[in-house]
């Protein structure tokens, strides 16, 4: 027997999304995905993490590159919000990903600041990100996971810090991706 969560799990892993801004995306931030995003982030339905990752690592296995991959990590949220969340929703599923992948993941990326992006404008959100990296002793390739991506502006940070940190490759993927509207494309 199929419950309604299965229905929307067919329907969400149907979907599919171009890959934005070299970023790996599992699905389009619209319709059923992203109810239960804001679900996943805003009302503490942590059970839907465990299909967001499976998702993401169902599209990460398409790109022979993950092979390469030596450690996983996140994107953080801020402080403030996690405590109002009770979790870190890119935490979660990158430690899912990473343990259904079996590489290990380690928290590279350290968030300065309590800003968020969330109803900012593009322009905004494109200088609106303060992310550093921990340094990186040995040069290792890193997959740093997120769990929306707006601009692309975030997980660029995030490349950048991780490279400037010592990294010699980095591959971003993110769960679900805006779409970009037509005057962008």
């Amino acid at each position: 027997m199929r419950t309604e969560c299965d229905r929307c799990l067919v329907h969400v892993m149907s979907l599919r999304s171009a890959d934005i801004n070299g970023v790996i995306v599992a699905m389009p931030y619209s319709g059923v995905a992203r109810r239960l995003m804001i679900g996943y982030k805003y009302r503490n339905h942590r059970e839907l993490g465990a299909m967001f990752s499976a998702c993401l690592v169902r599209r990460l296995c398409e790109h022979q590159q993950t092979a390469q991959v030596d450690v996983v990590t996140w994107v953080p949220t801020s402080r403030q919000r996690r405590f109002m969340r009770g979790h870190d929703q890119a935490e979660r599923i990158a430690r899912d990903v990473a343990r259904q992948l079996g590489i290990p993941v380690r928290k590279l990326l350290v968030k300065h600041g309590n800003g968020h992006q969330t109803g900012k404008t593009r322009e905004q959100r494109l200088v609106g990100h303060q992310l550093t990296a921990r340094q990186i002793l040995r040069p290792f390739s890193v997959l740093v996971i997120d769990d929306v991506v707006t601009t692309g502006a975030t997980l660029r940070d995030a490349r950048h810090a991780l490279e400037d940190a010592g990294a010699k490759w980095v591959m971003c993927a993110a769960v679900a991706a805006t779409p970009v509207p037509a005057r962008r494309r």
